[in-house]
């Protein structure tokens, strides 16, 4: 393995800067190991502390107006991180709730450990659980993400849309014995209950017909 290759695979820290906690995310940082850290607010002194003691730092804001918005945000840095290294982590610091829940739920659902500080006069931090988010297969995800596009829609339809797409046929088993389109709707059937159990979709009558919606659940899980 090359030098850049070995910096790569090394570990990163996200958090976000917090006025007076610059030495509990410099300590983290380096008892960790990492070689790399993002930050996702904006704070030059912070990134001239971290750049001081030799470490990669990188800045990518995020939105602070909502929950929804930080989780999303924070999940796309976790995961674009993740391709790159071996060791990812969460440093949460006192800030602004919207931040704190978001980040943590991010990392909750990218499955990262997430670590607090403790203790201010020698800066320790501890590790916090993640709660531990439903894990969907390929063929759950596929169908939860049609609905989210579509937002409200039929069985009927959806699995009308979805005999449309290139990977519908994960929807069928040719073991089932019975006709084709027969198979695929029994089994889209099965995952749009499942997905509902788990609490990720919602059922609700309109007209003659009942339509599918994601929960905010399912969207923070896809």
């Amino acid at each position: 393995m090359d030098y850049e290759s070995a910096a790569k695979s090394r570990g990163c820290m996200i958090t976000y800067p917090a006025d007076g906690h610059k030495k509990n995310a410099i300590n983290f940082a380096i008892k960790s190991g990492v070689n790399k850290v993002i930050l996702t607010g904006e704070d030059r002194h912070y990134k001239t502390l971290f750049d001081n003691f030799g470490l990669i730092t990188k800045v990518e804001k995020i939105p602070t107006d909502d929950v929804n918005s930080v989780i999303g945000s924070v999940a796309g840095i976790i995961s674009d991180v993740k391709r790159d290294h071996d060791e990812v982590s969460v440093l949460l610091l006192p800030s602004e709730p919207v931040i704190v829940v978001g980040t943590y739920i991010a990392a909750c659902i990218e499955k990262v450990k997430v670590h607090a500080p403790v203790s201010y006069p020698d800066m320790k931090c501890c590790l916090i659980p993640i709660f531990p988010f439903v894990e969907l297969n390929e063929t759950e995800r596929f169908v939860l993400a049609k609905i989210i596009i579509k937002r409200e829609i039929d069985t009927k339809n959806l699995f009308e849309i979805i005999k449309e797409e290139e990977k519908c046929d994960m929807l069928y088993s040719e073991s089932s014995g019975t006709h084709k389109d027969d198979s695929m709707l029994k089994c889209l059937r099965r995952i749009l209950n499942k997905l509902e159990k788990r609490g990720l979709l919602s059922k609700e009558k309109k007209g003659r017909y009942f339509v599918w919606n994601s929960t905010v659940f399912g969207k923070f899980i896809f």
